[in-house]
């Protein structure tokens, strides 16, 4: 016999939601990630102007702005400099912004981080996840952590009519926003905006404050119309 299930429930507001919220963990994992090559700019000053809109952040707002406003005989300037401030701000003994969650919650919480580095890479394997680390990156690192939350986000789009696989999806969200990326992004970004006068990572240090809060929300909200729906 058939099992029925009641199909999902979505607002405008939030199918507008679950189309954009992947750009954006994708566009914040692109350049926390690595040093921006030329191609990298080019792409996501392509990408931001096809009218991509975040309501409500800021930090959206002047990531497109600043892309836009490169002018074509600075830019290979401009994406140089651009590469020189993440290695400083991010790479090396001397990297001014620590970029791994325990390196933040052992200072703050006290835990151990390798307890703390062993949890995140349980929610990768519980979820299927395996990433092609190819400069040695630790799981615990921020955009390995963003680009998890792109793959999900990525997924519950692609199975937004299974109602079984995308429930568990949000639910494997909403459990790494409030257990992980929440412990510490958000004090992340404002040492992001505290170390750089970089038009380039004030945008991403902005938008990542903006963003992660407001996603969980939205999630939470979402999960609880399906709820309501099935009563």
């Amino acid at each position: 016999m058939a099992m029925l299930f009641k199909p999902l429930v979505y607002t405008q507001e939030q199918v507008k939601w679950l189309e954009t919220r992947g750009l954006v963990y994708h566009v914040l994992m692109d350049f926390l990630s690595r040093p921006p090559r030329m191609s990298l700019i080019a792409q996501w000053r392509h990408k931001l102007g096809l009218n991509h809109r975040i309501e409500g952040s800021e930090g959206w707002r002047k990531l497109e702005l600043y892309l836009e406003s490169i002018e074509e005989d600075s830019f290979r300037h401009v994406c140089h400099q651009e590469a020189e401030e993440y290695i400083r701000l991010f790479t090396g003994h001397e990297a001014v912004v620590p970029a791994c969650e325990s390196t933040y919650r052992s200072r703050l919480e006290g835990v151990s981080a390798f307890a703390c580095i062993a949890k995140v890479s349980k929610n990768y394997t519980d979820n299927g996840i395996v990433f092609n680390k190819l400069n040695g990156e630790r799981d615990d690192h921020i955009a390995l952590e963003l680009e998890f939350m792109a793959v999900l986000a990525e997924g519950m789009l692609a199975k937004a009519n299974l109602q079984q696989s995308c429930l568990a999806l949000a639910d494997s969200q909403i459990s790494f926003l409030r257990l992980h990326l929440l412990r510490w992004a958000r004090l992340f970004s404002r040492e992001l905006l505290q170390a750089t006068n970089s038009p380039l990572y004030l945008a991403v240090a902005e938008l990542m404050d903006d963003f992660l809060t407001a996603d969980l929300n939205a999630l939470c909200a979402w999960r609880n119309n399906q709820q309501e729906a099935e009563q």
